[in-house]
């Protein structure tokens, strides 16, 4: 490639070189990461269809009765017969894990960090949490529910603090991770302990919390689900409890089937803003 003549420093964009990567006709890494992501996505749709696939020809094979179990091609008839009915409902449960994964998120980011900048609160914070977390979320939904009534709030609690203790792990090991070479450079540029901790430590850690995120967006969907189940009278929840009273299959695999797409939607949505936030991690690759 013939180097630039610093004697002609008037040629037009046309005449100059070239930078080596598009002489060489190769791509960035920024560039072929849409294309990266259209495959992702068709060959998760592909599996996903292979399921149901495989799930309806399970059904036709068995042949079992209506009340013991359908195929997905019953849940989604279900689906297109009421579509007014589904909507509402998967309204009201997406707002209840939207709230309680914000919530979540807020928090569990707040007390990652407290366990990493304080050793008396990682001492004394740290072995209740574990304790907080081994006790059954289902057994706190009806103290959320004594404590915030039978609305909107006791489900979002529900899924906040199910969605809460991945964040607070993740966000502490992340920023226990931190490379001391990194530290190092902060300590000889004599950076304030605030100015560290927002351009060196959350910045390092960003990853580690967006794969905190990732767990916690699909517990919270559950979360949401387990407090319309102890006290609710709308949401994905109330429907699959409504149909397995009437014995209704085709309605509660329908629900199944909104929940997972759900929780997948915004765990996709969750991973794209990692990657948005953290494009250096992907190019590690």
């Amino acid at each position: 490639m013939a180097t630039p003549d610093l004697r002609h420093p008037d040629r037009t964009a046309a005449e100059r070189p070239l930078p080596a990567e598009k002489a060489s006709g190769q791509k960035t890494p920024g560039r072929t990461f849409p294309r990266e992501s259209l495959v992702a996505g068709v060959k998760a749709a592909v599996g996903i269809i292979g399921l149901f696939v495989v799930w309806e020809l399970l059904v036709l094979v068995i042949d079992p009765a209506d009340y013991l179990f359908v195929g997905p091609l019953s849940a989604f008839a279900e689906l297109f017969e009421r579509p007014g009915y589904f909507a509402e409902n998967t309204f009201v449960t997406l707002q209840e894990a939207l709230a309680g994964f914000a919530l979540g998120t807020a928090l569990g980011v707040l007390c990652g960090a407290a366990l990493h900048y304080s050793a008396t609160a990682r001492s004394f914070l740290y072995p209740a949490l574990i304790a907080i977390d081994t006790i059954p979320k289902v057994a706190l939904a009806p103290l959320f529910i004594v404590w915030f009534g039978f609305g909107f709030e006791s489900k979002a609690f529900v899924a906040m603090a199910i969605a809460f203790f991945p964040l607070v792990i993740n966000t502490y090991d992340g920023l226990s991770s931190v490379p001391h070479e990194l530290q190092e450079l902060a300590r000889i540029n004599r950076a304030s302990p605030w100015k560290k901790m927002v351009k060196i430590d959350f910045i390092y850690a960003i990853p580690s919390i967006f794969s905190g995120a990732k767990i916690s967006i699909s517990l919270a969907v559950g979360g949401a689900v387990v407090g319309e189940f102890i006290a609710g009278s709308k949401g994905l929840g109330y429907v699959i409890l409504l149909a397995n009273s009437q014995v209704d299959l085709p309605s509660m695999f329908a629900a199944f089937i909104v929940l997972a797409a759900i929780a997948l939607t915004l765990f996709f949505l969750v991973d794209y803003a990692g990657r948005k936030l953290a494009p250096w991690k992907n190019h590690t690759k």
